[in-house]
């Protein structure tokens, strides 16, 4: 059954007494206020084999490396160091040490090995990862990237997917509305004006192949019209079937690779809302409170295995500024010492390092030892994954709740025998993101503290986008009378070649800028913002970043046009109008980013610094850490890649009715991006992230908008041309309303379910194939559990325990024309 109240009190360690148990085996269905009648019952605390097996063994294949440009990275190496010790501050640096490192955070699957033979195996001492791999085919399915967890094979899968839309769009509705566009007539006709007493003949567009591809040359064609709006709604049904079908194609990844790779998720749940400031052992508490009092079915066995506390960090954070600060002033010492490395000054700063990272060892271990700085969060993993579901289920929780909890200081009323509670608090169950998921650095900030941020960080994206969009919104509406001005001025006569010339040029050059602007600098100043929320984990973090960019960029590219253009100026299809001004939008958005992602300036720039720093040798005067990272190649920021795409998804959407061949630039623009992205990421790119499917299903919810956006398009510009607004137009936008409101993800997994074959395992045979674990990734636990890792596999003793499972598993998923790569 659910124990309902768990409360504890300090008393003498010799005079626990297990109250909790007496009262589950003799009176199993006492009511909440008789519990509460008794406050102050205690456990024993006694030893258990399970108290301690949170040390057991598995593999460390990511680090925790902070959101997209990294947060301050806890690197201080433990009080004394030993000739073979590996010393993260260690100054020259070794570069063999730095190059090894690179090459074991390759995006590359680990060699096969025969456990027979391979009694050791090489890792890198700072992060754990096995240096032998090999690489990637990039002819390869992205499957094979299913070892990296889910997200990354998903987000492949979701440009396939854009792609099939697009040409669904292209195919059903647009290559008709190209034919009858370029079949018009309606941009040819001679419109005659007076000006300054003398009638001027020109045509009604200038002479453009943009403009004779869209819905412009077609104003004089009612029937081709009302073509146009019935093959869009049909359109538009058809890719509302293939987004419910895209939901089931990614649970169906997400499951696959789930019953392939076993991971440390999959066993554990994040508990929140523990009582703080308890003098008591609250791994034995909380192990004991799990195994005894979360289910409902006292029939039924919980048994846990590993409990991961989550501390406050804030102190050795600020301890770890000073030690850069030492760190700075060594390097200034040993310049101004003509690079003697065991001068005096050197010396003496080297003994105030190794004290402080003395101090923050023994910080660390006080966190471990006596609970300090508990943040009232821990992670704590099951014997086996249905245990771990079975607790979930007994033990489910309302935001309300939370929310009442909240603002009662962590109490709730009125709860429940059914209700999991420790000292009146309702503890609070969810699945656990992965290890390097989780972002250590932030997961303790209070709920206060996260609202208050979350506040503030809005309103600096509001201010700042309000600016950009002001700033661009001027420069296009100057730019924009510069071209009536000027196209008055040649319609006279007096409008001379050199100065038209020099008008496009400058054109052509603000509309770069615009694009550069929103490409670069947009993202950097968003990423600031966002990162300034303190989100707990990576995955929440990147669906806020690709929210705020996606609008930020689409709002910059789509609305200030139509606002300048169309609304203020009204000039839709004239010279530097809203058809060339969004036509060049099309082609810059379909050719700018994969060319770019092509040339990869970022890894040019840091090979180029990588040779200089590496050729000034010991004079380079990096720490084993700074050159470790060094040697790698440029993180891999899926938040970025999501926001190109969806930002080029409802632009294509929203003007595709009057630009359809935005549609074909768009379409092939994400295909090159698609193949430029893939090779990136298995060649070019470090991956830090653990994506999970949460992400992927976000981006689900945001390209769905492309509905909305197609039928306000479909009606605006129906409007401009032809200053009407038809029943077709009305009916997709209830419809698009309609979808948005609608579960779709309910629908989905009704109409197409997905069955998870996944074979239960139990914890220790599961762990043997992890590629991280919560305690090699908490910021004080990882130098320690890395440590005994590291030394486990070099031991003779202890063979690698993944490779017991390589060759039994590689038929299952080897090279044999699957385009899987060993074990995921």
């Amino acid at each position: 059954m659910n124990q309902s109240s768990y409360n504890q009190h300090q008393s003498h360690a010799n005079n626990q007494i297990d109250s909790h148990d007496q009262e589950i085996h003799g009176q199993s269905n006492q009511s909440k206020q008789q519990q509460q009648s008794h406050p102050e019952m205690q456990k024993q605390s006694q030893p258990s084999q399970d108290q301690h097996l949170h040390n057991d063994q598995s593999h460390h294949q990511h680090s925790n490396h902070g959101h997209m440009d990294g947060h301050h990275e806890i690197h201080h190496a433990s009080n004394d160091h030993h000739e073979n010790h590996y010393n993260p501050l260690k100054m020259p640096c070794d570069w063999e040490i730095a190059r090894k490192h690179a090459l074991s955070r390759r995006t590359a699957q680990e060699k096969k090995k025969d456990p027979l033979k391979t009694l050791q195996i090489e890792t890198c001492p700072c992060c754990g990862f096995e240096v032998d791999r090999e690489d990637i085919p990039y002819c390869s399915d992205p499957m094979a990237l299913s070892f990296l967890g889910s997200g990354f094979t998903l987000f492949y899968n979701y440009l396939r997917y854009c792609i099939i839309i697009l040409f669904i769009q292209l195919l059903v509705k647009q290559l008709h509305n190209l034919y009858t566009n370029f079949n018009g007539s309606y941009c040819s006709h001679i419109k005659r004006e007076k000006m300054e007493g003398h009638i001027i003949e020109e045509p009604y567009c200038p002479d453009s192949i943009f403009l004779r591809l869209s819905l412009a040359n077609k104003l004089d064609n009612r029937e081709a019209l009302e073509m146009m709006q019935v093959l869009n709604f049909i359109s538009i049904f058809i890719i509302m079937f293939v987004l419910i079908y895209f939901r089931k194609s990614q649970r169906q990844i997400d499951t696959t690779i789930d019953e392939e790779q076993l991971t440390p998720a999959d066993y554990t749940i994040c508990v929140k809302n523990i009582p703080t400031g308890l003098s008591v052992d609250y791994k034995y508490e909380l192990k004991n409170l799990f195994e005894n009092y979360s289910i409902l079915d006292s029939t039924k066995q919980i048994i846990v295995r590993k409990v991961v506390l989550v501390y406050d960090i804030e102190e050795i954070i600020e301890l770890e500024k000073k030690l850069d600060q030492l760190l700075q002033s060594k390097k200034d010492a040993i310049k101004q010492s003509n690079f003697n490395f065991h001068h005096e000054s050197v010396k003496k700063i080297d003994e105030e390092i190794e004290h402080l990272e003395h101090q923050i060892h023994k910080i660390e271990e006080e966190y471990e030892t006596h609970n300090t700085n508990f943040s009232g969060i821990a992670f704590i993993s099951f014997d086996d994954e249905s245990m771990k579901q079975l607790v979930l289920q007994d033990n489910p929780h309302t935001q309300w709740e939370r929310m009442r909890s909240h603002i009662n200081r962590g109490k709730l009323k009125s709860l429940t025998n059914n209700d999991l509670q420790w000292h009146g608090q309702k503890l609070f169950l969810e699945q656990a993101p992965e290890p390097n998921d989780v972002d250590w650095e932030f997961i303790h900030i209070t709920t206060s503290e996260k609202i208050f941020k979350r506040v503030r960080a809005w309103v600096y994206y509001i201010l700042f986008e309000s600016a950009a969009f002001f700033i661009i919104y001027l420069i296009s509406h100057r730019l924009a009378l510069l071209g009536d001005e000027a196209h008055e001025e040649e319609l006279k006569g007096k409008l001379d070649q050199d100065t038209k010339r020099k008008i496009n040029i400058m054109s052509f050059s603000i509309s770069m800028t615009i694009v550069l602007f929103n490409k670069f600098g947009v993202a950097k100043i968003v990423h600031y913002i966002v990162d300034d929320e303190k989100i707990s984990n990576k995955t929440k973090f990147q669906i806020s970043f690709v929210y705020k960019y996606a609008l930020a960029l689409f709002l910059n590219a789509a609305i200030i046009s139509f606002l300048v253009d169309i609304v203020i100026l009204k000039n839709v299809k004239g010279a530097g109008g809203f058809i060339q001004n969004e036509s060049q939008i099309f082609v810059l958005n379909a050719i700018f980013p994969p060319f770019i992602w092509c040339v990869d300036p970022w890894s040019l720039c840091k090979n180029i610094w990588r040779k200089y720093i590496m050729s000034k040798g010991d004079k380079a005067l990096l720490t084993q850490q700074e050159a470790n990272k060094l040697m790698e190649e440029p993180d891999y920021l899926s938040a970025k890649r999501y926001s190109d795409v969806m930002k080029t998804m409802w632009f294509t959407f929203m003007y595709g009715t009057a630009i359809p061949l935005g549609t074909l630039f768009s379409a092939f623009g994400i295909l090159i991006y698609y193949f430029v992205d893939y090779y990136n990421i298995l060649r070019r790119r470090t991956v830090k992230e653990s994506i999970s499917i949460q992400l992927s299903t976000e981006m689900i919810e945001m390209l769905e908008y492309i509905i909305a956006w197609c039928a306000f398009g479909e009606m605006i510009m129906t409007y401009t041309f032809f200053k009407e607004v038809s029943k077709i137009d009305i009916l997709l936008i209830v419809l698009a309303i309609l979808y948005q409101q609608l579960p779709m993800e309910d629908i989905s997994e009704y109409l197409f379910p997905v069955e998870n074959n996944e074979e239960i395992k139990p914890y220790a045979e599961g762990s043997a194939s992890f590629d991280t674990d919560y305690d090699r990734e908490n910021p004080v636990t990882k130098h320690q559990a890395l440590a005994e890792w590291n030394k486990r596999q070099q031991s003779a003793d202890n063979p690698h325990p993944k490779n017991q499972k390589i060759l039994a598993q590689q038929d299952e998923f080897g090279f044999a024309g699957d385009s899987h790569f060993g074990r995921r």
